[in-house]
């Protein structure tokens, strides 16, 4: 198979000539690790690799399979647990970690792995995936295939910039504060967060930061994110939080008609600040879309509440204090100078100085803020917005260090350049960041849509309809012939 017809085809487009016995899974495992080897020395996007592992699961893949048999897949370095790949977290403090036991596997993975996907490898990240830009020390910056000088976003920074340079179709990634919607407007991708509790999270645990986190991948197209949910969504054994996926599955509806909804339109983040011009327009054209398709479309605003205050760092930092310790406990010493990153040092020290009382009080105020957004949309079905305030930034400026390692610098930059992606995880609502055109610099433009609670496929279906409206593929196609 050609490297160039594979960067272009999405991932059911791949397993499509794999079940007609045009290309085998094994080929198309070797070009995506040709394509890989290519592309990662300049954008740094895969920083782990398990391809002997990966040729010799291709060639067995037992057939007929499903819908995405024989897709190359990466896998993010952090929150699930793979038998034979180490989750490392982006830290120099567990470079020696050994992959967790087959017991021990996350379900996702299981999943992911019994539906056919091909795991090549891990993403790059930051550490813990704390941080609003990829550029982590134990690995370095990954670049974005669009400006190499940008940051793809993050968390899952290295995830959105395999997809959208081409070296896999899909990825996986996680959103804590938008970790999947950020990367991809950032990269010109797709990204979808489900609702809380659809993807399990287990074995290793219940919820991530308190319920804020949601896992799911990154894709070039809405169907294949579809098809990926298919694999995936359901509790697993002994979940409290599990939400049950449509009976017939989120690819087999997609293309169902959609009544008229009524969506709002929010320009302005919740504290009223407007996004760059060419971001707003995005986000009005794709409103004009949407009308003309028979949907209304209003004027909306996010209550205040849903900005993140400063007990949101409560609810994610004492999740890193637990695996920093834990790691500890099983090395028998503390993280030696240079293993941790002084940010993670930062998120340590203010984690430690938490008491229950003030977890409590966070969960409180997340439960506060869910209900205001929940309240602010009732009678709407979704909302439209910008996907980001403005442009991917130059590498370096959205660092703890370029903030002067200042934790309420760092929030307020972080949370002014993405500040509609935190709403979605605070009342954990499925929300999805599609890209729809091509700024003034040559960079991605991109819209977030946010439905209701379980509302994921209606979501998706919106998502579709935007899609094709946008007809964004030959925006991709033509940087990916660039690089």
């Amino acid at each position: 198979m050609d490297a160039a017809s594979f960067r272009r085809m999405d991932g059911l487009g791949l397993a499509a000539l794999i079940a007609g016995g045009e290309v085998s899974p094994l080929e198309v495992a070797e070009t995506a690790i040709t394509v890989i080897a290519a592309l990662n020395p300049a954008l740094n996007a895969v920083i782990a690799d398990r391809f002997a592992a990966a040729r010799a699961e291709a060639a067995r893949l037992p057939a007929p399979g499903g819908a995405l048999r024989g897709v190359p897949f990466l896998l993010k370095d952090v929150n699930l647990f793979s038998s034979d790949l180490p989750t490392r977290f982006a830290s120099r403090f567990f470079a020696g970690a050994a992959p967790a036991a087959p017991g021990g596997e996350s379900l996702m993975v299981q999943r992911w792995r019994a539906g056919g996907l091909v795991t090549l490898g891990t993403t790059n990240t930051p550490e813990f995936a704390g941080d609003f830009t990829t550029e982590p020390l134990a690995y370095g910056p990954c670049r974005n295939p669009w400006d190499r000088a940008r940051s793809t976003g993050g968390s899952s920074g290295g995830a959105a910039a395999a997809v959208a340079s081409g070296m896999v179709p899909i990825a996986h990634g996680t959103d804590l504060g938008g970790s999947i919607r950020i990367p991809a407007a950032c990269c010109g991708v797709f990204g979808f967060k489900p609702s809380v509790g659809l993807n399990p999270l287990g074995p290793g645990w219940e919820e991530i930061a308190s319920g804020l986190d949601a896992d799911h991948v990154l894709t070039r197209t809405v169907r294949d994110s579809a098809a990926a949910l298919d694999l995936t969504a359901g509790p697993g054994a002994g979940t409290r939080l599990g939400r049950m996926p449509p009976a017939g599955g989120f690819l087999a509806a997609l293309e169902d008609p959609l009544p008229p909804l009524r969506i709002g339109l929010a320009l302005a983040d919740p504290l009223g600040r407007p996004a760059a011009p060419h971001w707003a327009a995005a986000a009005e054209a794709t409103a004009g879309w949407l009308a003309a398709m028979g949907h209304a479309v209003e004027p909306w605003s996010w209550p205040p509440e849903a900005m993140p205050g400063e007990w949101f760092d409560a609810l994610w930092t004492i999740d890193v204090l637990h695996l920093v310790r834990a790691r500890a406990e099983a090395l028998g010493r503390s993280p030696r100078e240079g293993e941790i990153e002084p940010f993670t040092r930062a998120v340590l020290d203010h984690a430690a100085g938490l008491s229950a009382l003030d977890l409590h009080r966070a969960r409180l105020a997340m439960t506060r803020a869910a209900w205001a957004i929940g309240r602010a949309m009732e009678g709407f079905d979704a909302v439209l917005t910008p996907a980001l305030a403005g442009d991917p930034p130059p590498l370096g400026t959205l660092t703890f260090a370029a903030c002067g390692q200042s934790l309420a610098e760092w929030n307020a930059r972080g949370f002014a350049f993405a500040p509609h992606a935190a709403p979605g995880n605070l009342a954990g609502l499925p929300a999805g960041v599609v890209p729809v055109g091509v700024g003034p610099a040559g960079l991605p433009l991109a819209v977030q849509v946010t439905g209701r609670p379980g509302g994921d496929l209606r979501l998706l279906q919106l998502c579709r309809r935007i899609e094709e409206a946008a007809g964004f593929a030959p925006h991709l196609a033509a940087m990916q012939a660039r690089l």
